[in-house]
């Protein structure tokens, strides 16, 4: 790894044009050359093996659906969907406050409007757990919102 790092990571670069797309093309590469079984007899077929892998390397990063889509941030168009804001609401911090799998079945119960069914679905248990879910993380929810009123 330590003889073509250099190699490859320079042959990234001409392709690329950016540093950090030639080390990820250099990542990959170098992996290829770690996990081959290939072994070599001379050190001019083994330069010449890791040149090529190199190249197809750029190649199918030239040719990937991720890099022809990408535009500089600047030239981004802006989101067709904006996030909503969430208010910050005191039973939402009490929410966000339950354990996980309270949070979880409250948060898609009520803020999702999920039945009991789909919600068991979602999280892979049964719809008895999730109903004891929501009715611990109701009782959570009524104690900790008493101490905040």
């Amino acid at each position: 790894m330590a003889r073509w790092s250099d190699t490859v990571l320079r042959i990234g670069y001409t392709w690329t044009g950016e540093l950090q797309d030639a080390q990820d093309i250099s990542q990959t590469a170098l992996l290829k050359l770690l996990t081959s079984p290939q072994r070599f007899l001379e050190p001019e077929q083994e330069r010449a093996w890791v040149v090529r892998v190199a190249v197809n390397c750029c190649k199918d990063w030239k040719k990937s659906a991720w890099n022809r889509r990408r535009v500089p941030l600047e030239d981004a168009p802006e989101p067709a969907v904006h996030m909503p804001e969430l208010e910050d609401s005191p039973v939402l911090r009490a929410v966000q406050a339950l354990p996980e799998n309270y949070r979880q079945a409250v948060y898609l119960r009520y803020y999702e409007e999920y039945s009991v069914e789909e919600i068991a679905a979602l999280m892979g248990c049964r719809v008895q757990q999730v109903s004891t879910y929501l009715y611990r993380g109701k009782a959570k929810l009524k104690t900790m919102l008493e101490e905040v009123v």
